[in-house]
């Protein structure tokens, strides 16, 4: 597989920043679960040495929002360990060892809602990228 040094930048359709290298090249290689496919197919578009911009919507990026993925769950789910926050994520291991991260959403008494569908889920994104070298 093919490996990358980049410099990027994704944002939020309403402008917000979500994550950025900065300037300091971040190093990966397709497919190795550090970057979502969908960025990665953007990268293996872009051509080195040229700053582009990816446009693209909740579709082609991370998706639609589930109703199945909010769960309400009941206090006693959580570790003891764990401060229960609106906003917070939160990671659950599956009885098959599967591991997912959800935020939560909302706390009502001992109904906690988490929300388990991407962060960006729903949303259209903007991902700026610079190919400094493929290897």
């Amino acid at each position: 597989m093919a490996k990358y040094k980049l410099l990027f930048k994704l944002s939020h359709a309403n402008g917000a920043l979500v994550d950025e290298s900065g300037n300091t090249p971040f190093e990966f290689e397709i497919g190795d679960g550090q970057l979502d496919p969908c960025l990665e197919s953007c990268i293996e578009e872009a051509v080195v040495g040229k700053p582009q911009t990816f446009l693209m919507t909740y579709d082609e990026a991370f998706g639609s929002i589930y109703d199945e993925a909010i769960q309400v769950m009941d206090r006693s789910d959580f570790p003891d360990n764990i401060k229960i926050e609106l906003d917070a994520a939160v990671e659950f291991e599956t009885p098959t060892g599967d591991s997912y991260v959800g935020c939560i959403d909302k706390v009502e008494g001992d109904d906690i809602t988490v929300n388990f569908n991407h962060p960006l889920a729903g949303a259209g994104v903007s991902f700026q990228v610079e190919i400094l070298e493929k290897y």
